[in-house]
């Protein structure tokens, strides 16, 4: 089997098939063990339809650094995490702009409605908002009503990203 063409024609060497560049991205892959192993688990949703929905998530999963500026050291951390109490989030799609309050799991505690940036697409939407050096991103399909909520954070104290799944209803107040 020929992986690889190389025509001299007009000054230099061309590839004509780059198929072994992919061989060697999909050995890579293949020969990479993740530190945990991955967890499949059926999802069936219902379609989600309306404006205002109540997304619920007690699964998450967190990457990066912490800093002790005591010590000055930083550690790196990742895990997979079951809160003992759900996190809650109601979120009001407004046009280009929704308003999400989040109800923490962990603390306990009732947030202030934030402002994110709506984009629609034929499966669902995504919600984003930047501020400062952190950003959150929250995806809904609609289709099946899964919900993936994300935050970024880099401050004096971490350099680290939360990932919560689960699903999300509509909402009557």
């Amino acid at each position: 089997m020929n992986f690889i063409e190389v025509s001299t024609a007009k000054g230099g060497p061309t590839v004509k098939k780059l198929t072994w560049l992919a061989l060697i991205f999909v050995a890579a892959a293949l020969l990479a063990s993740p530190v945990s192993p991955p967890q499949e688990v059926e999802y069936r949703g219902a379609q989600l339809e309306g404006e205002v929905f109540l997304c619920t998530s007690d699964l998450v999963t967190t990457a990066g650094f912490l800093r002790d500026p005591s010590e000055g050291k930083v550690t790196q951390v990742t895990g997979v995490f079951e809160q003992e109490n759900v996190t809650t989030w109601r979120i009001t799609l407004r046009d280009s702009e929704a308003e999400v309050v989040a109800f923490q799991g962990a603390t306990q505690t009732l947030e202030a409605a934030e402002r994110f940036a709506v984009r629609r697409g034929p499966l669902g939407v995504l919600l984003t908002m930047l501020k400062g050096t952190s950003s959150q991103t929250i995806a809904i399909d609609l289709s099946n009503s899964s919900f993936v909520y994300s935050a970024q954070n880099l401050h004096m104290l971490m350099n680290k990203t939360s990932t919560f799944v689960g699903s999300c209803r509509p909402y009557a107040s």
